[in-house]
This record gives structure tokens, C-alpha cells and sequence, in this order.
């Protein structure tokens, strides 16, 4: 029995709806490991930052050990060793940035440090759910920054621990939301 024109229409429509529901279930699975990844990086690197100031040293080995981490993850997921030069420029780009804005407007504070690449991730994570239909990254994203924002102004004595407790937090419990998609 031939399709109508309405239920062929239809149809498609549905294959339409279920593609993009699957494949932004894939994309959150896939980005799930890294929000747990860089919510432990931040709970240790804010944490440590608050109970002993003097080891800031650790963000550097702690971002550094998190980007390998991250490459793992990525081979892991793709042993092809597919490498899209579009991610090293992108990761470029945003480092030619953040330099040219703390040359241009300088912190003052190592609390205006800790509270700008929290928000800088927040963002990127809100574009990639922006650009991907991905509701629970935008979501993830706006609670992020909004989180880093109520800490820096409200609890600034101990925004260090708040990022540590609540951004970290925040990241991993975002990254097992993703897992469950």
C-alpha cells in the first residue's frame, strides 16, 4: 500500500526528529567524560588553591595532566587517531585570546583569575549546546557561570572552596547528567 503524500511527509519528519535526538544523545555521551574529567581538575585545583595559596603552582600541572587526560579520552574514543585541526586552532585561538584580554584588562586579584576561566568554560560549554541543540550543555554552562558569579560576589572569602565544592561539583555531576541521556 503506497504511502500518502502527508504520511511520507511525516515520516520523514519523524527520521528528521530521531536523527538530531540521537545524535545529540551521542554528542553528550561523548562530552560526558570530560565535564567529570575537568570537575575533578577544578575540585583539586580550587581546593588545594584555598587551603594552601602558596601551591598555585599546581593549576599548570593540574591543567596540563587534564589535557592529556583529555587527548586520551579522545584517542580512546576514536583509536582511528583522526586529528581535526580544527580543535588545535580553536585551542590557539582561545589561548591568543585570554592573553590579549589580561594584556588589555589586567586582573587585580587572583580571585578575578580564578573567576574568569570558569566562566570562559561556561561559556563554550553554552555554544556547544547552543550550535549542537544540546539543552543540558547550555544548561550545564549557565550553572556554571551563574554559580562562579554568586561565589565571586556573595562568598568571596571562600570562593576558592566554593569553586572547588560547587564548580567542580557542578562539572562532574553535569558530566554524569550527560552519561544518562
Amino acid at each position: 500500500m503506497p504511502l500518502s503524500r502527508n504520511e511520507a511527509e511525516t515520516a520523514l519528519r519523524d527520521i528528521s526528529t530521531a536523527e538530531r535526538a540521537s545524535a545529540t544523545t551521542y554528542g553528550y555521551r561523548r562530552a560526558s567524560p570530560y565535564l567529570v574529567l575537568w570537575g575533578v581538575v577544578w575540585a583539586v585545583g580550587y581546593g588545594v588553591t584555598y587551603v594552601r595559596p602558596q601551591y598555585t603552582i599546581i593549576w599548570p600541572v593540574l591543567v596540563a595532566l587534564g589535557m592529556i587526560a583529555s587527548f586520551w579520552i579522545g584517542w580512546k574514543s576514536d583509536p582511528a587517531g583522526k586529528v581535526d585541526c580544527r580543535y588545535v586552532a580553536t585551542l590557539l585561538a582561545v589561548f591568543f585570546f585570554v592573553m590579549a584580554v589580561f594584556a588589555v584588562l589586567a586582573p587585580r586579584t587572583n580571585a578575578q583569575i580564578s573567576a574568569f576561566f570558569p566562566i570562559l568554560v561556561a561559556l563554550f560549554y553554552s555554544l556547544i549546546g547552543i550550535w549542537t541543540r544540546g539543552a543540558r550543555m547550555v544548561f550545564a554552562g549557565v550553572v556554571v557561570a551563574v554559580l562562579t558569579i554568586v561565589g565571586y560576589f556573595w562568598f568571596p572569602q571562600i570562593f576558592l572552596l566554593w569553586m572547588a565544592a560547587v564548580g567542580g561539583g557542578a562539572l562532574i555531576l553535569g558530566g554524569l547528567w550527560l552519561r544518562s541521556a
